[in-house]
């Protein structure tokens, strides 16, 4: 899946190097081997053989751009591989309705995006041109060897599999080493994201220490599996070195033995001699790059693992909610594959025009009904209809138009307050936005910016705070008139003044809208017009 057309060019190329790297290798070590015969068994002038010098020089030459062209190649190889994998696990997030649907966690996310995708360079860069290598090469130089030596070609056909199965001995250690390690990366990342996304609340319920002596444990415990696994990379490259001393050392002293005994000559020797360690190094250049690139082989894994989840079924038709809906989530039930079940036989009407917010702990799985509700995910068990309208038969699409979405975390790009407003969107007018702006109460904070609408604002939105931001995310909704709007903790980690700012823009927001609205704040429930407390999974009044 990752390996398209180009890719797939790009691979054939790197080998058919190789194997041309290969094939000079040989005429180098021949020619090698004739001139020191003429040299010093035949005693010719080295001056009469310049025109073997000159050949060598030409192999060299060739030999040294075959493998620079095949870095050349492996380089361009997984700089595209990148891209498409980025491009199709984008595609598979947006088609599985966004982290919300994926069913992963943030943090997971962020590190297949970014860590998992990176690693990807070091798995077709190196490891797989070197696996497909390692197959081929080893079989041109025994082709080329039986017929002029089959004692020493039998020698290194043997000592082939015995060092393969060291190998794979040890790259099991090694594979189980390193997986534990990705998974222990994965769990800080996630952990890091989720604790700089809390802070705020974290350091008012004096939790942020306690935070911090667990990413010390975490960076311990992923410090001691990295040593591990550098102890078997060690041990695995000291056992790949011995046996293939000791299988040059075999064919050497046969072919001493021989060559005393006249069996042999001395120029057939000297070339089976020197081909002997060449005949090794694809197998000890796989094992560089294993160890270097089983990370990356377990990123690759988690890739294609990822982009082959089942996505859900989701049908084609429309809809156009052009006023206040009817939410109905009757019986509904999501159990995640690895944590279990997030929610269990909830029962919920939103009436329309009405506002429900739901009260509950971390992790009891407000997110997860947020994400049913609002038809990003789909229910495992039961039925969400909107008037009337099971959301399964609608287009991902259409599900994103009708519904508005309000988190605590906003993301700022860089670009204009319009332009963070409007989203791309050239539908909506700066006159739109004006008035949308005015309607929440938010014209005010940016007609204090030096230039207005156009103020540029910095990545991740450098220079506003956490209400601006907030502010300016119900700006986002409220422009798009969407008649559905769920929220999930709008007034999580805010001052009294911005929060009462926010407040204010929600209560103006939500007017003649239907709403769904999840948090840990009770300052939140004058707000609402039905209230629900969830705990493991189940609703309550």
């Amino acid at each position: 899946m990752l390996i398209q057309k180009n890719e797939k060019l790009y691979l054939a190329a790197v080998v058919c190097l190789g194997l041309l790297e290969a094939v000079f290798i040989i005429l180098q070590m021949h020619c090698i081997s004739m001139i020191a015969e003429a040299v010093f068994m035949k005693g010719i002038v080295v001056s009469q053989l310049y025109h073997e010098f000159i050949k060598l020089g030409l192999y060299m030459i060739a030999v040294v751009l075959c493998s620079r062209l095949g870095s050349g190649m492996a380089d361009n190889l997984a700089f595209s591989v990148k891209n498409t994998a980025s491009a199709l696990l984008l595609e598979k997030l947006d088609r599985l309705g966004g982290v919300y649907g994926s069913g992963m966690d943030s943090g997971r996310c962020f590190v297949l995006l970014t860590d998992g995708v990176e690693r990807l360079e070091l798995f077709f860069a190196q490891f797989l041109p070197q696996v497909l290598k390692t197959a081929l090469i080893p079989v041109i130089f025994l082709i080329v060897i039986f017929p002029v030596d089959w004692v020493s070609g039998i020698l290194l056909f043997i000592t082939i599999p015995i060092v393969i199965i060291f190998m794979m001995l040890i790259g099991r250690f090694s594979k189980q080493a390193s997986q534990a390690q990705w998974g222990v990366l994965q769990i800080i990342s996630g952990f890091l994201h989720d604790a700089m996304l809390y802070l705020p609340w974290l350091k008012i319920w004096g939790k942020a220490e306690e935070s911090a002596d667990k990413v010390n444990r975490m960076a311990n415990d992923f410090r001691s599996r990295t040593l591990k696994v550098m102890q078997i990379a060690f041990l695995s490259a000291f056992v790949l070195e011995f046996f293939t001393m000791v299988g040059v050392a075999l064919v050497a002293v046969m072919l001493g033995v021989r060559l005393v005994e006249g069996m042999i000559g001395f120029q057939l020797a000297l070339f089976v001699i020197l081909l002997a360690p060449e005949f090794y190094v694809p197998l000890r250049a796989l094992g560089s790059k294993y160890h270097d690139s089983i990370n990356a082989v377990s990123a690759f894994r988690e890739i294609t693992d990822f982009l082959g989840t089942e996505e859900p079924k989701r049908g084609t038709d429309t809809i156009y909610l052009e006023e206040a809906p009817e939410i109905v989530l009757n019986h509904i039930g999501y159990t995640y594959q690895e944590s279990g079940a997030a929610i269990q036989n909830i029962n919920l009407h939103l009436k329309a025009g009405s506002n429900t917010v739901v009260f509950g702990e971390s992790g009891c799985g407000k997110s997860t009904l947020l994400a049913l509700a609002s038809g990003m995910k789909l229910a495992q068990q039961g039925m969400v209809t909107w008037n009337g309208v099971d959301v399964r038969q609608l287009s991902l699409d259409t599900i994103r138009s009708q519904v508005g979405y309000m988190g605590q975390d906003i993301y700022i790009f860089s670009g204009t307050v319009y332009e963070n407003i409007a989203l791309g969107d050239a539908a909506i007018t700066i006159e739109q936005v004006q008035n949308a702006c005015k309607a929440i109460g938010f014209d005010a904070v940016i007609a204090s910016f030096a230039q207005g609408y156009d103020t540029l604002l910095g990545e991740n939105g450098r220079g506003l705070s956490g209400g601006q931001k907030r502010m300016l995310g119900i700006a986002r909704v409220f422009v798009r008139n969407r008649r559905f709007v769920v929220c999930d903790e709008p007034l999580a980690g805010l001052d009294v003044q911005s929060e009462q700012m926010v407040y204010t823009a929600l209560e103006r927001l939500l007017e003649g809208r239907t709403a769904l609205l999840v948090s840990h704040r009770e300052e939140i429930i004058h707000l609402a017009d039905e209230v629900y407390w969830m705990e493991d999974g189940v609703l309550r009044k």
